[in-house]
């Protein structure tokens, strides 16, 4: 019976370690897919190691995991960090009341396996939040395909719609589930299928993993190529260039719209939003800039982060940054004291 404390336990800790480990040092949106994976996968497999060593008749069985209730979390951060909310750094907060849900369930299945006489109302105490599981997890659904969709347009990220889709996909399956159960079908032969529903997800988001791995190295790659001497560009003919329009193009793009804060955001978009070349560009950033796209971009941010700051001076310096675009502590710190010679509390006082 310990056995089962320890599995509980251990997955319990591995979660939580990551979810705040992620959480402090966001590099990007598909860590937290992947921690997604890891929550359900553990959550399964308790669930898989109870029915096995102890059937679907036990007791044991009737008390559900408590991983699953980081997944609403773990969606509405992504969601808020694709649409680029301020609330988005508050949902950290959360997982201090999740937290108590896991012990709870630790301390209620400990006294269920020990036999002791407090073990019944502690049970029911621990399934009464489950009673209310269900409404959570779907309102937590509703309200990343309603921010999701309400702020589609200014989304750039690529996993953006996608991660759109995945929702809906995932919020379908759940009303599937309630309805099987209102109706009093047989809903240990739809939980099977509705595990290996889970797989589909699994092999999207490690596709779509692999896909912005491969883009990133090949960016990577092709990043030399913005901060080339002026002597790259000497076989184009510049007098074909407006170069006035272009740096006006580009001035306006950057104070009016928000999308260079995605950590992802590229020359390849700046290109597509403007309808010019990425050659053009680049010249123009060079010759009538004094700069390069990367340069020019973190720039925008850190004015952008100073914007931010000065509204609301209590937020946290790092988590302002990475909401900013900026992928580590680091390059932010290099940034803001290139251009403010200072550090970030400094100038708020």
């Amino acid at each position: 019976m310990l056995y089962i404390i320890m599995v509980v336990v251990l997955q319990a800790l591995i979660t939580l370690t990551l979810l705040l480990y992620l959480i402090k040092n966001r590099e990007s949106v598909l860590n937290m897919l992947l921690l997604y994976i890891g929550v359900v996968a553990l959550d399964m497999g308790y669930e898989y190691f109870i029915i096995q060593r102890f059937g679907y008749e036990s007791v044991l069985y009737e008390i559900p995991g408590s991983l699953r209730v980081f997944k609403g979390l773990i969606f509405l951060y992504i969601s808020a960090y694709l649409i680029h909310a301020k609330w988005g750094d508050k949902l950290k907060y959360l997982i201090f009341p999740l937290t108590l849900v896991v012990v709870h369930h630790v301390i209620a299945l400990t006294a269920k396996i020990l036999d002791l006489s407090w073990a019944d109302m502690a049970i029911r105490s621990y399934q009464a939040y489950f009673t209310y599981y269900s409404s959570y997890w779907v309102a937590c659904l509703v309200t990343c395909i309603y921010f999701l969709t309400k702020y589609r347009k200014n989304i750039t990220h690529p996993v953006a719609s996608n991660f759109r889709y995945l929702v809906c996909y995932v919020l379908i399956g759940v009303l599937v589930f309630w309805a099987v159960y209102q109706l009093g079908w047989n809903t240990l032969i739809y939980q099977k299928i509705y595990n290996l529903l889970f797989l589909f997800q699994f092999g999207w988001i490690l596709y779509v993993y692999i896909l912005t791995y491969q883009h990133r190295l090949l960016e990577q790659q092709n990043t030399p190529q913005f901060s080339a001497p002026k002597e790259t560009y000497q076989y184009k003919d510049l007098s074909k260039i407006d170069f006035d329009t272009v740096q006006n193009a580009i001035v306006t793009f950057y104070q009016e719209s928000l999308v260079y804060l995605d950590e992802e955001f590229t020359l390849d978009q700046l290109s597509s939003h403007l309808k010019i070349s990425k050659a053009d560009l680049s010249i123009t950033f060079n010759k009538h800039l004094n700069t390069n796209f990367h340069e020019y971009t973190n720039r925008n941010r850190i004015q952008h982060f100073k914007q931010i700051l000065s509204e609301d001076p209590s937020a946290s310096v790092i988590d302002l940054a990475f909401q900013c675009g900026f992928k580590s502590k680091s390059t932010f710190y290099k940034y803001f004291k290139k251009e403010f010679d200072c550090l970030p509390s400094q100038l708020v006082h």
